[in-house]
């Protein structure tokens, strides 16, 4: 039964290794304090963590507020990339806390982003 054991193991292993893996820095921003109608400009790092080229092909956002440039490329195994999200501020008041899913042919996909932060008041002019 022990070797029936390890060889599922070994099997379960072998497949995982071989394929994508998206891995960010952070999965959570903090934006701070901004006023009505400015844009929040947001970078998160990661990296392809697997053995096959990674590729983003979508992303969920709540709102027509957020958006992400997504790459147009194959994040290679080993590389880094930064994916930047923008949150427009505007008709947005108080505490804000924003998701972003991420859609990948990675293993761990949908990954999911979040930001936080507080918007005040417009500055008066």
């Amino acid at each position: 039964m022990n070797n029936i054991a390890f060889v599922c193991v070994f099997f379960f292993t072998f497949l995982t290794s071989f394929s994508q893996q998206i891995t960010f820095d952070k999965v959570k921003l903090c934006f701070g304090f901004v006023h009505e109608g400015d844009t929040v400009n947001l970078n998160y790092r990661f990296s392809n963590t697997g053995d096959k080229p990674l590729m983003i092909s979508d992303y969920k956002v709540e709102c027509g507020c957020t958006v992400m440039e997504k790459p147009d490329h194959a994040i290679l195994p080993g590389e880094t990339y930064i994916l930047k999200v923008t949150f427009d501020t505007h008709e947005k008041y108080d505490r804000q806390d924003r998701t972003v899913e991420v859609i990948s042919n990675a293993t761990n996909s949908p990954t999911e982003l979040r930001f936080k932060g507080v918007v005040l008041k417009p500055k008066k002019k």
